[in-house]
């Protein structure tokens, strides 16, 4: 006599019952159905549900319905609130937090402060102006020195593009031509 298979397989039935049903009821139930888990199965497959939930950024939440969203401003963080008052002190900050039902410290002022002020000073990344590479006059450039210049030459010609790097290498090339008289 043939078995009759399931429709849905193990794991997939767990994801369908609900997530607070303990694990020895989920166990029961499957085995009403007709499958036969346990529940190692139960927690494995929901902290991997959990664990998927989580990398997507969270739980997903349920749009609010559009009757309710006429008027609505966007909703803002914690972080939003304190830059949004940046003369006040942040106790006053805190005091207009809780006056709009917001939850916040005056630790949690400093911190947002402290980070948004260290962002500022930071700026863009500053380049490292290369060190220039003196040969000896007599000597040919060693294999060490010339792959130093190359790499001196292609962060110049990136730091001030590729023309003017050009013309300034053909400058330097009438130099030396001119200091061996050639």
């Amino acid at each position: 006599m043939a078995v009759q298979k399931n429709s849905i397989n193990k794991s997939e039935f767990i994801r369908q019952q609900p997530v607070d049903m303990p694990a020895a009821d989920v166990v029961e139930k499957a085995k009403a159905e007709g499958l036969s888990i346990d529940s190692g199965l139960v927690y494995g497959v929901r902290s991997q549900a959990k664990a998927k939930s989580h990398s997507k950024g969270g739980a997903a939440k349920k749009a609010p319905s559009s009757a309710s969203n006429v008027g609505a401003q966007p909703t803002r963080t914690k972080a939003d609130f304190v830059r949004s008052y940046p003369k006040l002190t942040p106790a006053e900050v805190v005091a207009k937090a809780k006056e709009e039902g917001i939850p916040l410290e005056v630790g949690y002022v400093y911190n947002v402060r402290t980070s948004d002020n260290r962002a500022k000073k930071k700026g863009p990344a500053k380049a490292i102006a290369p060190k220039p590479v003196v040969a000896k006059e007599s000597a040919r450039p060693t294999v060490a020195v010339s792959h130093h210049a190359e790499g001196v030459l292609k962060a110049v010609a990136a730091e001030i593009g590729l023309a003017r790097a050009v013309e300034i290498l053909t400058e330097e090339r009438a130099r030396v031509r001119a200091v061996l008289g050639r």
